[in-house]
């Protein structure tokens, strides 16, 4: 069979399981702590026996235990540093330890394992130091596709690929507020079969020269499982640490995950994986305050001293999701060999919103005498196909691939009402949809040449055709219809009833995008090695956008010097680019939130508008540039022994032009605007623009240690630090149609999500211990404090770090059969809490907390092989 830039990933050390369920991996703290129960008692014994080690022990991202001499078998093969690549390298093979830039290997045991209980994103999370998801809590389709990024930089900075090929994005533009993602589409790893997953090959570096557009933080290579036969079924039941919610759901879960392999006719395989899941809604509140009804006669209406004031009905969303795959391979001869992969995933996400009390304008009492809580709804269809071919010819190895993805999202909502339409109001709106699609062929070629250095020269070169849409397409018109109902009598008597489905986010005719644009590129690549122990890559990357996008050209020096067996150092400098996403041009919409305004949680009317709107050119907006970044990086390799790993690495990620949303733009002369655009005045707007520069710097520190404990089994020490810090370097200058309003452009709520949301740093400590049929994972997470800034600073609020811990504990029953229980936040721990009144019995923690609202959840697993 050819090798190819594709397939070199497979031929290497790491564990490749054909076993759905392998064995779980353990860790297990020191006997003195395991037997206390204090949450900071087990974080304090962790780190001393961390410390006690002949040298800090780091864990490859503290996430490479199933690519691991203690994870991978009992006769521990082979070290993580050994693992064979595919990411950040093209050609001839290289391992972990012989990267020119910093790469983390997760095994598929380790994913099987925290991928049952939690969101693909959320495992990365727990096990990746510089990888952050954001809790989002009732923000609509954010809180199903949520916010995740690395090295401080959000998803839409971070290139996701498939068996090295690049993943569609998602149709679902990140509003959230104070977020790094705000306004992009990023992949939604989510959508990828945990169970078809053999391992994730993470590169913490800038890579736009070698893969293109968003490649700045660094590449997710997600490797899908190979082998002609096994496979396994995992069952996982779990449920969050009960919470006086007032009823409502608390967050139970099922998920079930299956992959088998088959024989193909001659030499070739396939591999079918499915993952489904089934979650309830789990719901944070407190009691909201004041009165949810209008006086009786002077006196307070007597359903007000029984009234359930436990309203707030947002959270974690409820979902049911089904995510299949297939990966296959054939060859044909020595020479030619064809490959195929695909993903297809269907999901359902309902998520509360906020309580719209029955004496407000929200409500129209003959439809919702008690008040509502309305629902947002999601029906999402997702799917990607791949296909290529891999020819050995004339000493190069070709690849040729063609591959298509396509997502589509039916927004609705429910429970809700316009109430500008008055008592003939519909309860439910399909409010929009959105689509996108991606199609991408690649051509690569590689192949060595003996130029007389210390090993043969690799050159490889590609070309890239890319083509991707997005569209959005209105809904319902009732649900943004304005009704001009007037309450007729009562205490609201002569009021204008709000306009719009509550709970929901509209799309007028007006606002509906259709868009598609094309790209293509070609790169060369080059990795030589002038002596033995210096490697050099050199990598250029130019490309063409037919949209307002233009003309890009990047480019990448590597270096890797050894310095002996056991010590490396490494570097690098590369520039790149992210073009505008197609929504953060496109997307325009209109919802009803709530938001806190000089120190008081209000509902806000808002809308965003596109930048080439009228609207929007009235307020400065003006054509997206592509974002431009140039990154530094430094680092070195320890690896004394087989049984130490240690990475350290600095880096630097300046970036210009970045696109950010504006903050709220509202006032008299904002409602003229509305009024002449055919909106209703009162309304606050947002728009995308190249609103600043900023320097991300920071630190990883990775790696781990194995002890051979001989008769009591086999533990491994891991560790992970990321230190980051974003700043903003410039603020692009004030429109003059915002200085003429006395408005700005990005004013410093809009600012502290840049820099302040994320904590500063995350700490990882873990132990892994296995022992005849038992397997133990201890692991210990520290997140850092961060802060939520308001345009007052009066109002800003700080948010304490956490130490947060997980226990899995598993037994082999017998070859086939494992059983395990766990908990994620073992001891329940919440993030600060706010320190803004409320009185809308709001979620009473951090809104921006990188680890949760939800509490301890707790869990069952099931594993059999076949």
């Amino acid at each position: 069979m050819p090798t190819s830039p594709r397939s070199l990933g497979f031929i290497g050390t790491i564990a490749t399981t054909t076993d759905a369920t392998p064995r779980p991996t353990a860790d297990h703290a020191a006997d003195h702590a395991a037997s206390r129960l204090r949450r900071h008692a087990i974080a304090s014994a962790v780190a001393t026996a961390l410390a006690a080690l002949p040298v800090a022990a780091m864990a490859q991202g503290a996430a490479t235990d199933a690519a691991s001499p203690a994870a991978a078998s009992d006769d521990a093969p082979t070290r993580v540093l050994d693992v064979v690549l595919t990411t950040g390298t093209r050609g001839a093979p290289r391992t972990v330890a012989d990267s020119p830039a910093p790469i983390d290997v997760i095994g598929g045991e380790q994913l099987q394992k925290l991928g049952g209980n939690t969101a693909l994103r959320d495992a990365l999370s727990q096990l990746l130091p510089s990888f952050l998801t954001t809790t989002q809590s009732s923000l609509s389709a954010d809180s199903i596709a949520r916010p995740a990024g690395l090295r401080g930089l959000s998803g839409a900075h971070v290139l996701v690929l498939v068996n090295g090929k690049r993943r569609h994005n998602s149709s679902i533009i990140s509003l959230a507020p104070n977020n790094q993602s705000n306004g992009s589409n990023p992949v939604d790893i989510d959508l990828i079969p945990v169970s078809a997953i053999d391992h994730i090959e993470v590169l913490r570096d800038g890579a736009a020269a070698q893969y293109g557009s968003d490649a700045i933080a660094g590449v997710l290579n997600i490797i899908l499982k190979r082998g002609d036969q096994g496979g396994g079924s995992t069952t996982t039941l779990g449920t969050r640490h009960h919470y006086d919610n007032g009823g409502h759901d608390n967050g139970t879960t099922v998920q079930e995950a299956f992959d088998v392999g088959f024989a193909l006719p001659g030499q070739g395989f396939l591999r079918v994986a499915l993952d489904g899941k089934l979650q309830e809604a789990a719901v944070r509140n407190t009691d909201a305050t004041g009165n949810f009804y209008f006086p009786v006669n002077g006196q307070p209406d007597p359903r007000e001293s029984t009234v359930n004031k436990k309203v707030y009905a947002g959270g974690l969303p409820e979902i049911k999701a089904l995510n299949l795959s297939y990966n296959a391979e054939r060859s044909f001869d020595d020479t030619i060999s064809g490959y195929s992969f695909g993903t297809v995933s269907v999901r359902k996400g309902r998520v509360g919103q906020n309580f719209r009390r029955p004496n407000s304008l929200n409500i129209i009492p003959s439809l919702y005498p008690d008040g509502t809580a309305p629902v947002y709804t999601l029906d999402e269809r997702d799917f990607q196909f791949t296909a290529g071919v891999l020819i050995e010819r004339g000493g190069w190895n070709w690849d040729l691939s063609s591959s298509y993805g396509l997502n589509h999202v039916d927004n609705g909502s429910d429970h809700t009402l316009n109430a500008s339409l008055g008592p003939t109001s519909p309860t439910r709106f399909d409010t929009f949809s959105s689509r996108f699609t991606q199609w991408t062929n690649n051509l690569d070629a590689t192949r060595a040449f003996d130029v007389g250095l210390a090993k043969p020269l690799q050159a490889s070169w590609g070309l890239e055709h890319r083509q991707e849409t997005y569209r959005t397409r209105s809904g319902d018109p009732l649900s943004y219809a304005f009704g001009g109902y007037v309450f007729p009598s009562g205490p609201l008597a002569g009021s204008l009833a709000t306009t719009g489905a509550q709970g929901a986010i509209t799309v007028t005719p007006a606002d509906e995008a259709d868009l598609r644009r094309n790209s293509v590129a070609a790169y060369v690549d080059f990795g030589l090695t002038p002596v033995k122990a210096l490697f050099i890559g050199l990598a250029a990357r130019a490309e063409h956008y037919d949209d307002g996008s233009g003309n890009t050209a990047s480019g990448k020096l590597s270096a890797r010097y050894e310095l002996s067996s056991a010590l490396a150092l490494r570097a690098t400098v590369s520039n790149g680019f992210r073009a505008p996403a197609l929504p953060q041009s496109g997307f325009a919409q209109t919802s009803n939130q709530y938001n806190i305004v000089n120190g008081v949680s209000q509902f806000v009317q808002s809308k965003s508008v596109q930048v080439n709107s009228a609207i929007g050119q009235a307020l400065g907006a003006r054509t997206l540039k592509p974002e431009k970044s140039t990154n530094f990086s430094a680092g070195l390799t320890w690896s004394p022994s087989r049984e130490l790993n240690v990475t350290l690495d600095a880096y630097r990620i300046d970036l210009k032009d970045r696109i950010a949303q504006t903050g709220f733009l509202a006032g008299a002369a904002v409602n003229q605007l509305l009024i002449a655009s055919g909106f209703q005045s009162g309304q606050s707007i947002k728009y995308f623009a190249n609103a600043i520069d900023t320097r991300t710097s920071g630190l990883d520190l990775v790696g781990d240690y194995t002890q051979d404990l001989r008769s009591r089994g086999t533990l491994r020490w891991t560790l992970g630090f990321n230190l980051n810090k974003t700043r903003i370097t410039r603020i692009a200058d004030n429109p003059s149609q915002l200085a003429g309003l006395g408005l700005t452009l990005f004013d410093r709520a809009a600012q502290g999500a840049i820099t302040d949301s994320t904590p500063r740093s995350k700490l990882i400590l873990g132990a892994a211990w296995r022992v005849a049929d038992w397997d133990l994972t201890l692991r210990t997470t520290r997140y850092d404090k961060n802060r939520l800034l308001n345009v007052n600073p009066q109002f800003d609020q700080a948010y304490a770090a956490r130490w947060v811990t997980d226990l899995d504990v598993g037994y082999r029953l017998n070859a086939r059969t494992t059983v395990a229980v766990g908990a994620n936040n073992l001891f329940n721990i919440y993030p600060s809490k706010n320190t803004v009144p409320d009185t809308n019995g709001f979620p009473p923690y951090s809104s921006i907390s990188p680890f949760g609202i939800y509490g301890a959840y707790y869990y069952a697993r099931v594993g059999v092989t076949f």
